[in-house]
Parts: structure tokens; C-alpha cells; sequence
């Protein structure tokens, strides 16, 4: 899906939908257990940009082709976009990102209805 950016730029990125398990594997490594600061979550969003963005207007390199070293201290072209740009896109992936940090236990169980089974309906089992 295109995303507007500011500057007449856009981005090409992934539907939340196009998302497979190794998408939050990802986003899950960037951020050590219980950490919840603005620099993490900002990791967060950089590593889930990296994976989505499939083409941009940008004179820069696309973010997964030059993710940029914390380490050394190398900026990558998310660290070159112009603010407005960068808040547009995280906006971009808010949907995946709640995706991203939808609590399985919060998904509704089988019921034992659509498991094929009901509490009317005759057991398969022997009764004594």
C-alpha cells in the first residue's frame, strides 16, 4: 500500500496481513524482555520498517538495504528521513504493529460447540 510522506515522497509498504511469523520474531529480538523505554520502541518501529518498506520515493537506499550500525554509529536511511517523514511512516505501521503485539491469550478459546461438541450432544465414550 502507498503511504503519503511529506515533501510529495511516499513509501511502497506491506499490507499488516502480509505479516508471517518471522516478521515478529524480529520485532521481538529488537527489545530485551520487559524493556519499554522510547529508544526501544523506536528499535521496534526501525525493524518493522526495515521489513515492510518495498520502495520509496526517497534518494536514499531503501531502509533494509542500509539498516545503518548502532554500534558504529552508521546511520541508515531511516536516520536520514526528515522527521515528519519518519512520524508518517510509523503511523503507516500502526496496524502492524498491533499485530505485532496482539496477546495470544487474549484470543478466544474453541468453544466446545465449535469443537464439534455441545453439552447436549451425545458423548462417544462409554458410559457405565
Amino acid at each position: 500500500m502507498r503511504v503519503p510522506l511529506p515533501d510529495d515522497q511516499w513509501a511502497e509498504i506491506l499490507e499488516p496481513s502480509d505479516l508471517r511469523a518471522g516478521d515478529l520474531k524480529a520485532v521481538h529480538r529488537a527489545v530485551p524482555i520487559g524493556a519499554r523505554s522510547a529508544a526501544f520502541l523506536d528499535e521496534m518501529d526501525c525493524v518493522m520498517l526495515r521489513r515492510v518498506i518495498t520502495a520509496w520515493s526517497l534518494e536514499l537506499p531503501l531502509p533494509k538495504d542500509l539498516p545503518g550500525d548502532a554500534d558504529t554509529g552508521e546511520p541508515g536511511s531511516l536516520d536520514k528521513i526528515t522527521i515528519p517523514q519518519y512520524r508518517a511512516l510509523v503511523a503507516a505501521i500502526a496496524p502492524h504493529m498491533a499485530l505485532i503485539h496482539e496477546d495470544p491469550a487474549s484470543d478466544p478459546k474453541p468453544s466446545s460447540e465449535s469443537a464439534g461438541t455441545s453439552p447436549g450432544s451425545p458423548s462417544t465414550s462409554a458410559s457405565t
